[in-house]
């Protein structure tokens, strides 16, 4: 008997172990006649499709069992880790088709269903691979179909919208099973309920101030969604570069994305002058993008261009509309902004979409969502080896990787971002991002002055950048500077008046460094998830002397953070030692942690 025989028939006698699992089908609809119209390049798009799946699959809780063809067979432990790649692998197609104009899109139907499987080494068998592989006939090209098993193992996620398919019956599967289609839901505030008027938002009506609404997609097509959102961010970060200049930072605007409120009611919650608004329209490789800059008190159109070009152009377009709308704003550039906007080199566009994909996900802060954006920004340097924001994205996900401790060896990840925040600077020593990683990274190894000097040459590039201003804040009280981080952080949140809470929780921390622990329960208070606040509520309250309350948040702190210890955390918190910093710990023990 031959080997290849022997180990067949050992595999057989071996007794199956049963398992419950997920169970995901995909595979192209189209696929033949897409082979027929251009074989060599549905060819190659294939290819890249099965190795993108590959790619993120195991940072999901899954694995590829098989492929064939067209065709994708994977399980996962979890129906909820299956389904959160199926929508991000999905969008991850849907994205990439912006990139590939002239391409046809190819689009995966996908199925998932979950039941008990009978494992054998790496192959999986069973009734219930059988159901899955129905099912996913039944999604419709781009969409994803599951199973009423599945249904009922995530009916608690907010996230995700299941709508009824009703029951079928499935080829040679007996029993009828209910069916549903998967839509995402969007978890910001519905376009009836606008953000609420903040009053720092009232602190920026002096100066020439602007805030740079979302790009409309008027195309018609939902993978346009994050073009439009990369070029309104491009223009932001432009334009933040003109130190004349106040602009309103990403987070805020993105709030008003797709409500039609009147200008001046925008400008009022964001205390602004003048609005920038466009439109993008796009035709395979072809655009128009459409500006407009309005006074927002009179409602008089300032300035108003059309740009048509091919995507190509994309780059030119942004630098055109930047450098248009300070001179008609009357703001000076300078030469030193001048060479800042005429970039050294230009990202290959298939890189840049990979980027702004991977910038997305990174902020979600799961473990998941960042290792996706770690292969998206892996993905992005095999594009374009020079391109400098896709080492800048890659230093973030090793931090947050290091803060979180989902690696076996944290210090080493600390250590990678810091070599690739080098990187990144090598590649553009124009681009503010590259700086600021550097300073994150070297914040958490504790080298202060490099730190604090590679957070100021970043804002030598980009002095408006609100993002760049809070974490510098941050690194000015842990390197025990705490009055400045004050000043600096109530900037940044002039820029960003709908900031995300991590704004507050870095003035509290600066607040208490002084002292001022009234005002770090006041500060904290405001944000919307105080998660990461227990810790500094629970010592302030501690060394108040309100024992109740200090317990109260020392009790949710560990609800939250069940593995917390003062040993572990202060290994972790970057700031230097000091009389403030043996007070904190003092307070976090008297509020009863250990």
């Amino acid at each position: 008997m031959s080997g290849a025989l022997r180990r067949m028939s050992a595999s057989l006698e071996v007794s199956p172990k049963r398992r419950r699992i997920a169970i995901l089908f995909a595979d192209i609809a189209g696929y033949s006649r897409s082979m027929q119209h251009d074989e060599e390049g549905t060819y190659r798009r294939v290819l890249h499709a099965l190795d993108l799946f590959r790619a993120l699959v195991g940072d999901y809780g899954g694995r590829v069992v098989d492929t064939a063809g067209d065709g994708v067979f994977a399980v996962f432990e979890e129906a909820a880790g299956a389904l959160r790649f199926a929508i991000e692998i999905q969008r991850e197609f849907r994205n990439d088709t912006v990139w590939s104009a002239a391409a046809e899109r190819l689009a995966f139907r996908i199925g998932i269903h979950a039941g008990e499987v009978m494992v054998m080494g790496d192959r999986v068998a069973g009734h219930h691979v059988n159901v899955a592989a129905r099912i996913e006939a039944l999604a419709r090209p781009g969409g994803i179909c599951v199973s009423e098993p599945v249904r009922r193992e995530l009916a608690d996620d907010r996230e995700i919208l299941f709508r009824s398919l009703g029951r079928a019956r499935l080829k040679n599967i007996a029993e009828p099973l209910e069916l549903f289609a998967v839509e995402t839901a969007e978890l910001a505030p519905s376009p009836e309920d606008p953000p609420p008027e903040r009053e720092e938002s009232r602190l920026l009506v002096e100066g020439t101030s602007v805030a740079v609404l979302p790009i409309e997609n008027v195309s018609g097509y939902p993978e346009d969604d994050h073009l439009c959102d990369g070029i309104t961010a491009d223009l932001i970060g432009n334009l933040s570069r003109f130190r004349e200049l106040f602009v309103i930072a990403r987070h805020s605007v993105f709030l008003f994305k797709g409500r039609h409120l009147p200008p001046a009611a925008i400008a009022d919650r964001l205390g602004v002058r003048y609005l920038l608004t466009g439109s993008l329209r796009r035709a395979g490789p072809r655009l128009r993008l459409e500006v407009e800059l309005t006074e927002a008190a009179s409602g008089r159109i300032l300035w108003r261009e059309r740009y048509d070009g091919r995507l190509a152009d994309l780059f030119t377009f942004q630098d055109d509309v930047t450098a248009t709308l300070a001179a008609g704003l009357a703001v000076r550039i300078s030469e030193a902004e001048r060479r800042l906007l005429e970039r050294q080199t230009v990202p290959e566009l298939r890189a840049y979409g990979l980027v702004l994909r991977g910038q997305h996900l990174v902020f979600r802060y799961r473990r998941e969502s960042v290792l996706h954006a770690r292969r998206l920004f892996e993905r992005a340097i095999a594009v374009d080896p020079d391109y400098g924001r896709a080492y800048a994205g890659m230093s973030r996900t090793y931090n947050l990787v290091w803060r979180y401790r989902w690696d076996a060896d944290p210090e080493a990840c600390l250590e990678r971002a810091v070599e690739l925040a080098d990187e990144a600077i090598a590649r553009d020593p124009l681009d503010a991002r590259g700086f600021a990683e550097l300073g994150f990274a070297r914040l958490y190894r504790r080298e202060y002055e490099a730190s604090l000097a590679a957070y100021e040459r970043a804002l030598s590039l980009n002095p408006n950048d609100a993002d760049i201003l809070a974490e510098y804040g941050d690194a000015l009280y842990s390197a025990g500077r705490a009055e400045p981080a004050v000043e600096v952080l109530e900037r940044a949140i002039r820029l960003n008046p709908y900031h995300p809470d991590w704004y507050l929780w870095n003035l509290g921390g600066a607040y208490f460094t002084l002292d001022r622990l009234e005002e770090v329960i006041a500060t904290l208070k405001k944000m919307r998830d105080q998660t990461e606040a227990h810790r500094l509520l629970a010592a302030s309250y501690a060394l108040l002397g309100r024992m109740e309350e200090a317990r109260h948040h020392a009790r949710a702190l560990l609800e939250a953070h069940p593995d917390f210890s003062l040993e572990t955390w202060r290994r972790t918190v970057p700031n230097r030692e000091s009389p403030h910093l043996e007070r904190y710990f003092e307070g976090l023990r008297l509020a009863g942690l250990e």
